[in-house]
């Protein structure tokens, strides 16, 4: 007996709505559209600091690591500035107080891919070799890079 009066119910909301006057609301189809852009962010606000520490001798490489996050196949690209020192190409670190540059090497891995949604570590190493300290000013060096990625 619950479903006749059920089916009652609804063929009498039916007629309610069939004898309504014309400027009752009626019915339609909605587009909702969204575009999700190509996007890419480093997951922390943090500089990364790179500290050779004391150079006695030998040749001499330090990493740092970092983390990104695309949006799922979007392409990327990360790119390392020359610093404030460099001639030409050379990256080149400068002496805290004396015209003095010490020539280094820097690079980033990976350099490109495709983002997935995930975190992608990322490593930056820098690598400077004993010919190119040994005859230099005793002192602190110092040089400031930008790693910048772009989707």
């Amino acid at each position: 007996m619950a479903k006749y009066n059920l089916r009652f119910l609804a063929a009498l909301s039916m007629a309610l709505v069939l004898s309504t006057p014309s400027f009752a609301s009626s019915g339609g189809s909605m587009r909702i559209r969204i575009f999700v852009e190509s996007a890419c962010k480093f997951t922390n606000a943090n500089a990364i600091n790179m500290d050779f520490g004391d150079l006695a001798h030998g040749n001499k490489s330090i990493n740092a690591s970092t983390q990104i996050n695309c949006v799922s196949g979007t392409a990327f690209k990360l790119q390392l500035n020359n610093g404030l020192y460099a001639a030409g190409t050379q990256r080149r670190m400068k002496h805290a107080t004396q015209a003095a540059w010490l020539p280094y090497g820097l690079s980033v891995s990976p350099s490109a891919g495709t983002g997935n949604g995930q975190n992608i570590n990322v490593t930056l190493t820098a690598t400077v070799q004993e010919s190119d300290y040994q005859n230099q000013i005793v002192g602190r060096y110092n040089d400031v890079v930008i790693l910048t990625i772009t989707p």
